[in-house]
């Protein structure tokens, strides 16, 4: 086993990768948090630097590039698709142009959950990317009007738009893992908003979507078959399952039980109630304004329970 080896590889993603966002310092404080609790401190910290080389960041400059993309085949291109359909196929870019320009005015885009959230930080950059108007921006309750309707006995809230001519609303956010906290914020606005506004569409977009969050933003009661991502998180991107790709052409020495020993042993120091991510997400994943919590805890976590040195910190929600 030689450490060099992986020193090497990580220092050409700190460089050409990484954009030079996380700096050698960190990453040498992050390997001696692997104190030999499992195996050997000396092979921990070549498992951990391992696990390291296969990490999933995502930059400004490539986040930007991404969510150019998002905007391009998921709004854009099938926008313009359905009117040349329904204008005959026609070829006539003028036409198709005018008639995107009116779609797009009829078009808001909402971040998911507050406005200090990552959802609508990323919407600002999804603005300036894309050369997008500011006026296409807003928040949920600047989108619509809710009002306490009373009928007989019980109370019911309406939801109306506050402004006329807007037929869709698109929102978005960078991640959705388990979809449980998109739910919890979302399920009974939409489920009123359609039900006051049954014209109206309701569309969401992300980044990226475990497959079983996006199912469950997709779900009748949510976005009802409307909500895309532009990279879809199958099984394969959960470190220790069965089909995990992380660690394929791995050396020989390496085992996956091992490592997944060592990343569930620290993370139940670190994070009791998800030693590998929220809902046991197990993803390598993070990006250059936060990393997500379904991540491994023994990326990001800032030691607040027990001492650790984070490489990707995570900046995580504070709730009164």
């Amino acid at each position: 086993m030689s450490r060099a080896i992986f020193e090497a590889k990580i220092r050409t993603l700190v460089e050409h990768a990484w954009d030079q966002e996380v700096r050698w310092p960190h990453i040498e404080a992050w390997a001696e948090n692997f104190r030999g609790a499992i195996v050997n401190q000396s092979e921990e910290q070549m498992y951990a630097l391992l696990a390291l080389t296969r990490f999933l960041y995502f930059g400004k400059r490539m986040l930007r590039e991404m969510l150019k993309s998002l905007y391009r085949d998921h709004f854009e291109a099938p926008q313009i698709q359905r009117i040349r359909r329904n204008y005959g196929d026609t070829r006539d870019t003028v036409l198709l142009r005018k008639l995107y320009a009116e779609e797009q005015k009829a078009t808001r885009f909402l971040g998911v959950g507050n406005p200090a959230e990552s959802g609508a930080h990323l919407l600002y950059f999804f603005r300036q990317v894309n050369y997008l108007p500011k006026d296409l921006f807003i928040d949920l309750g600047s989108a619509f009007v809710a009002k306490s309707v009373r009928n007989g006995r019980t109370t019911s809230v309406a939801y109306s738009p506050r402004q006329a001519g807007i037929s869709r609303y698109v929102f978005f956010d960078d991640l959705v893992g388990s979809g449980t906290q998109a739910k919890g914020y979302l399920a009974m606005q939409l489920k009123n908003i359609r039900r006051d506004n049954p014209d109206i569409e309701l569309k969401f977009m992300c980044l990226f979507a475990t497959t079983q969050g996006l199912a469950r933003m997709n779900d009748v009661n949510m976005f009802n078959g409307n909500a895309t991502c532009l990279f879809e998180l199958d099984d394969t991107y959960k470190a220790f399952s069965s089909t995990s790709r992380y660690f394929e052409g791995s050396p020989d020495w390496f085992s996956n039980n091992i490592l997944r020993d060592i990343a569930f042993s620290y993370g139940g120091e670190i994070q009791p109630t998800k030693p590998l991510g929220y809902r046991d997400g197990q993803l390598l994943l993070g990006f250059s304004h936060n990393t997500p919590d379904n991540t491994l805890p023994i990326f990001w976590d800032e030691g607040s329970q027990n001492p650790w040195s984070p490489i990707f910190v995570r900046y995580d929600k504070v709730y009164n």
